[in-house]
């Protein structure tokens, strides 16, 4: 990036991009010469690795935001961890503003972000050995594309450089200028950074919104599933019960709120299908992009995109949220134990996922997973309402803090303007955590905290 900064003769970001590159060599050297290595690396101090490196890396890329358009270290650092984290709110109250080199930093975090910054770690670190498939697991990560974790990231990566051209490319065709399309094309797979505040609003074209839909939701089908449909297998898509519910998930949920926006846009059922869908998609795929002023829909329809980012995508892709197939293992434990209330004990219980039929006790750890994760997501959630609203006081709504909690912690980015580069410290800094645990599935940060108070030994 200094290299770039200095093409655009940008040199007080070309300052900004060394610091933090020195930075981040000392911090590396520290490490290196401080901590023993280790090949035999278990997966807590993998967890504990991944939660502190969402803190760290996005501390160090904060320094270029601190020097060139000269951000509070409280503003920078939110830039920073909502690239990373793929969220996409900002501090920055004019980013078509600030160097060429600054709006190009944004969107390659968020690039990167998206996919993940564990991910980013074992591509650098990857070699042969459990240490490497452990590390891959710490960021929630189960899907095996390849037999092994090399070729499996290897091939994630392939999948995520051809979202990324096909984007560019589209983006282009629809009358984007190429600037925009260069950023936006790494923006809309997962994130939400654009290069004005309006976000996709600013373009007020009705192609680029239709060409960014697609786009969208492309980020938020597994990259499994992708891969497949690359090497035309086109029918395992139909197959994937991750992918229909999804998509009956996004069917529902338009349907719903057009019907809710139909009367806010004075009876204009085209306005309200073109807005209501895009918003709706981006919530749903954590995206974050925004093609209208949401701040004065309805409470119900804010309802609907709060949990539309709680939701999220599909697990196993570059979205947000609890996952849809944590969903559907909920939804399969209530038909569990309504299935084992009017059956005899000894009854062996097959439940149907898509095309497989599983027995009860594989499915349970799955079970435990998705019900720790949900549970953990509902308190954390209304612990950060519960702070927000004494800290911001009459000026934000409840609905409306509700709703931006539950894009932070979706790390979508959605915002109905309660974060705002005027708010209160506390209250960006509450909206960092959100970012960084929801990023993380927050067991992460449970385990850290433990770690810092109790140490590995007690474990």
């Amino acid at each position: 990036m200094a290299l770039i900064s200095v093409l655009f003769w940008e040199l007080q970001s070309t300052a900004g991009f060394i610091a933090g590159m020195l930075v981040s060599l000392a911090i590396a050297a520290a490490i290196h010469f401080t901590v023993p290595g280790s090949e035999a690396l278990e997966l807590k101090h993998a967890i504990i690795i991944a939660a502190l490196a969402y803190l760290f890396i996005p501390a160090v890329s904060s320094i270029p935001f601190m020097i060139s358009p000269q951000m509070s270290p409280v503003d920078a650092f939110f830039e920073s961890i909502s690239g990373w984290t793929g969220s996409g709110f900002t501090m920055l109250p004019m980013p078509d503003r600030i160097d060429n080199s600054m709006q190009l930093w944004r969107s390659v975090t968020q690039w990167i972000g998206a996919l993940g910054v564990v991910l980013l770690m074992v591509t650098i670190l990857i070699r042969p050995g459990t240490s490497t498939y452990v590390l891959y697991q710490s960021e929630a990560r189960k899907e095996r594309i390849r037999p092994s974790i090399r070729s499996t990231v290897r091939a994630i990566w392939k999948v995520y450089l051809v979202l990324t051209v096909t984007s560019f490319s589209i983006l282009l065709l629809a009358g984007m200028p190429v600037w925009d399309a260069v950023n936006i094309a790494m923006t809309s797979i997962g994130g939400g950074f654009t290069l004005y505040s309006d976000s996709i609003a600013h373009y007020d074209s009705l192609p680029i919104e239709v060409v960014l839909l697609p786009i969208m939701i492309a980020g938020a089908i597994p990259f499994a599933a992708l891969f497949t449909v690359f090497r035309i297998k086109l029918h395992t898509l139909i197959y994937d019960i991750q992918v229909r519910t999804f998509v009956g998930l996004i069917a529902t949920g338009c349907v719903l709120l057009v019907i809710q926006n139909y009367f806010y846009y004075y009876n204009d059922l085209f306005t309200s299908l073109r807005y209501s869908v895009f918003q709706l998609v981006s919530a749903i795929t954590s995206t974050g992009l925004q093609t209208a002023d949401i701040s004065d829909w309805s409470s119900t329809a804010l309802l609907l995109l709060s949990i539309s980012m709680i939701i999220g995508g599909c697990a196993g892709s570059a979205t947000g949220g609890i996952k849809v197939a944590r969903e559907i293992f909920l939804v399969n434990q209530i038909k569990l134990w309504l299935t084992k209330t009017l059956l005899s004990r000894k009854a062996v219980i097959v439940i149907r996922l898509g095309q497989h039929k599983v027995v009860e006790k594989a499915i349970t750890d799955e079970l435990n997973e998705a019900t720790l994760i949900s549970f953990l997501w509902i308190v954390n959630i209304f612990v950060s309402i519960m702070l927000l609203s004494n800290i911001l006081g009459p000026d934000a709504s409840l609905s409306n803090i509700i709703f931006e909690v539950c894009s932070a912690q979706g790390n979508c980015g959605l915002s109905t303007g309660v974060i705002n580069p005027t708010i209160h410290p506390i209250a960006k800094l509450i909206f960092i955590a959100d970012m960084w645990m929801g990023r993380l599935e927050i067991v992460p940060v449970i385990l850290l905290a433990r770690t810092l108070f109790k140490g590995f030994g007690k474990y």
